[in-house]
């Protein structure tokens, strides 16, 4: 069965994001006499707010949208994200005083990076940038978990959905992709383990990048899975309607926020020696 109301709205967001990121950004931040963009912050800027809203209509409510670094108790931080989507209940408000947003990896359900023309080097250094976001989250220390789908022990290692959910739109890849599916893989870091590597790709001119679950012959926005150390890569293209890639990216996109597990940012584990400091301060003696 098919709601033709959600159909329709979908088809609508996806007509609105579409001739937005590809057209209107463009026509305001192109000069066709110079054949260059101007204002081009302003012009990335104007694109990813065009995402967020399109993200809006699929990233559940109880989650928010922003943009900033990602930081852990081991004083890692990301470069930074174009796209965070976190649940706003549990994050504190981290900011510099130019209003930079810092956010603690354990409230972060996944990170977009929001691009233009990707030439081979540059879809290569996007897609290594997200695993090292990846790698982040495990390296904390207490794990109080808030939401868990599937119940067990926080190991991102083994469970996908402890893992950050990431992914990439782009107007277009700007090298031959004839065979990206089987040479991706090959973009990324030697001996990269399957759980860093990428969720969803989305290009608008070109496709959709996800994984193929071989059992039950459907594609899937995990890359490990239970039983299997790195599931296949699948590049679906575009049919001939236009939008089969978006309304996928829209849907595994939902499932994958919304399954992703959601921690407790412990302050203390953040702050250094804070539990000697306090304890430091009791006298144990006194009645």
């Amino acid at each position: 069965m098919v709601s033709k109301i959600f159909e329709q709205l979908l088809l609508e967001q996806i007509e609105i994001f579409r001739n937005s990121f590809s057209n209107v950004s463009k026509n305001l931040f192109y000069d066709e006499k110079q054949g260059k963009l101007i204002h081009p912050g302003e012009y990335g800027s104007y694109r990813e707010a065009i995402v967020k809203d399109f993200l809006k209509f699929v990233v559940p409510l109880n989650l928010d949208i922003s943009q900033g670094f990602i930081i852990n108790p081991n004083d890692e931080i990301s470069t930074q994200c174009d796209i965070v989507i976190y649940d706003a209940r549990v994050t504190p408000l981290i900011q510099s005083e130019s209003r930079q947003r810092f956010f603690p990896v354990e409230t972060v359900c996944a990170i977009g990076e929001i691009k233009s023309v990707l030439s081979k080097q540059d879809f290569k250094n996007a897609i290594n940038k997200l695993t090292n976001v990846k790698k982040q989250r495990e390296n904390i220390g207490t794990k109080t978990i808030i939401r868990k789908v599937i119940p067990g022990d926080y190991n991102p290692e083994i469970c996908p959905y402890d893992q950050l959910f990431t992914f990439i739109v782009c107007q277009k890849l700007n090298f031959d992709i004839q065979n990206i599916a089987s040479e991706i893989n090959q973009l990324y870091d030697i001996n990269l383990p399957g759980r860093y590597k990428h969720n969803l790709i989305l290009s608008l001119e070109d496709g959709l990048l996800l994984y193929y679950e071989p059992k039950e012959r459907r594609p899937m926005m995990y890359p490990t899975l239970r039983g299997y150390e790195c599931l296949k890569n699948r590049f679906m293209q575009p049919t001939d309607d236009g939008v089969m890639h978006y309304k996928l990216f829209a849907t595994y996109l939902f499932m994958g926020v919304s399954q992703t597990t959601v921690l407790f940012p412990e302050m203390a584990d953040y702050i250094s020696d804070t539990d000697n400091r306090i304890w430091g301060f009791i006298n144990l003696d006194e009645p």
